[in-house]
């Protein structure tokens, strides 16, 4: 039979308090009732019965969850804000990536680095491409370990495939007679890589059933 304040846990998490919150509080009932037990059976209980009174005394489960769940201070900001966290910081943080490793192209435009140009521009594409899968890594299990909804990890993994199909990079090299370029747009997404990143960034969900 699992323990109740373990079944606890899952109720506190599912109703998206903070999983910091949550360890925090069970902590403090385990030391409660660790204290009961150990009071009663020094003065002679059966440890089976003294365990069963102390789980008496700490009260109902809905009388102990009602506290945390009626006070919001205890909710995770993930759960306040879900949009924020599953689907703008991820694709935020994309933008940022690409526009860090813009910067370090054209830096390296000014040192020995410019001979592989194109190389370094081929990186940041696959940079690009991949980068959405390790997010979505990121958001599958951090809404896990909250045991919360996976709509939102779903639609912020989508939506970081989607974009990252729409980011085109441009290198090309300085010739002779012409000055190098180094350009990205933001366009409608190119199919064959919105299908495969979009399958791979769903993979941990597949896994996980």
């Amino acid at each position: 039979m699992p323990d109740r304040l373990e079944v606890m846990r899952e109720d506190l998490l599912k109703a998206g308090l903070s999983p910091a919150h949550v360890h925090r509080y069970l902590r403090e009932l385990t030391e409660h009732r660790d204290d009961i037990v150990a009071h009663l059976t020094a003065k002679g209980a059966e440890p089976h019965l003294a365990w069963a009174e102390a789980d008496r005394r700490l009260g109902s489960n809905d009388a102990l969850l009602l506290p945390m769940l009626a006070d919001r201070r205890f909710r995770s900001l993930a759960a306040r804000w879900p949009a924020l966290f599953y689907l703008a910081l991820p694709l935020i943080c994309q933008l940022i990536l690409v526009a860090v490793g813009l910067g370090v192209l054209l830096a390296a435009t000014e040192t020995p680095l410019r001979a592989i140009i194109i190389d370094l521009g081929h990186g940041l594409r696959l940079l690009t491409y991949t980068a959405p899968i390790a997010l979505a890594m990121a958001l599958f299990t951090f809404s896990h370990r909250r045991r919360a909804s996976q709509s939102w990890p779903v639609a912020g993994a989508l939506a970081s495939a989607v974009l990252a199909a729409m980011i085109t990079i441009n290198v090309l090299p300085s010739l002779p007679d012409q000055p190098g370029e180094i350009s990205v747009a933001i366009g409608f997404p190119a199919l064959l890589p919105l299908l495969v990143i979009g399958t791979l960034v769903l993979l941990p969900t597949s896994i996980r059933r």
